[in-house]
């Protein structure tokens, strides 16, 4: 198994515990899905931080010291597969939990512009904008490409500064 699939299964793996992982614990609260971004956004880079890691491993491997685009090339190979495991398991755990999360979701984003403190048109004009892409907040397949791409980015930019590293330390 090559470095990358090998690092990109461990972060797509771990990364879908922590994001899916406390819905099965706790549920859809909606206390939890005000920090459930933060948390989500925190955990895809935490993960992420495997790309870093395989890219030392290669580096470690090698018999001469690897160009940039290569240990870069690593990277963007652990970022892809990690989100392309991260986007499956994104369809499977909307399938499995069916419309309850995304009504959750939705029913979440109508209460905080509610309570958002702008003006009756305002919150108008955002409830009428929220009630169009409902639709999008119960398609798998787009949520798991969304997912795919937000994983993929962040892995990228982690791949470009860690192979900056780590070629800076040979």
């Amino acid at each position: 198994m090559t470095v990358f699939v090998r690092y990109g299964v461990i972060a797509g793996g771990v990364l879908a515990v922590l994001m899916f992982g406390p819905y099965f614990l706790f549920g859809a609260k909606p206390e939890w899905m005000t920090i459930a971004e933060i948390v989500g956004y925190g955990s895809m880079v935490l993960c992420l931080s495997a790309t870093y890691f395989a890219m030392r491993h290669e580096h470690a491997q090698a018999a001469t010291r690897p160009s940039y685009s290569r240990v870069f090339g690593i990277g963007v190979g652990v970022a892809a597969v990690a989100a392309a495991l991260f986007a499956v398991a994104t369809y499977v755990f909307y399938s499995v939990v069916g419309d309850s999360l995304p009504q959750a979701l939705y029913d979440f984003y109508v209460q905080k512009v509610r309570a958002s403190g702008a003006s009756p048109e305002a919150v108008t004009r955002q409830l009428t904008e929220l009630e169009g892409m409902k639709p999008m907040f119960y398609n798998k397949p787009l949520q798991a490409a969304v997912m795919f791409a937000t994983v993929f980015v962040i892995g990228v930019v982690e791949s470009a500064l860690g192979a900056w590293v780590v070629r800076r330390r040979a």
